[in-house]
């Protein structure tokens, strides 16, 4: 049986200047990702509506940064597996 990842409850924000300069704000209770906002860094291009709601709903659905992403945009989606991935670990509870 799969080990079930606790978190901290609350809101956690990471940052990523790796690929693409990308923001994410996860929300998350006791044992879930209840929200995932992804947004662009100051000097990049706005990340597209569309595949943030992609992004967004492939991560709740997984309930982690293990998703598809976007083929077309993969740069893009290692960028959000890995801001999405950093605000996760912060969440995380060890205990």
């Amino acid at each position: 049986m799969k080990d079930e990842i606790k978190f901290i409850p609350g809101e956690y924000s990471a940052e990523t200047k790796d690929l693409v300069h990308l923001k994410a704000k996860v929300k998350v209770d006791r044992n879930k990702i209840v929200d995932v906002k992804i947004s662009s860094g100051k000097d990049e291009r706005l990340i597209e509506p569309a595949l943030e709601k992609v992004f967004r709903g492939q991560i709740l659905k997984s309930q982690s940064v293990a998703i598809d992403g976007v083929s077309s945009a993969s740069v893009l989606t290692k960028a959000v597996k890995t801001v999405v991935g950093k605000a996760l670990a912060d969440a995380r509870d060890n205990d």
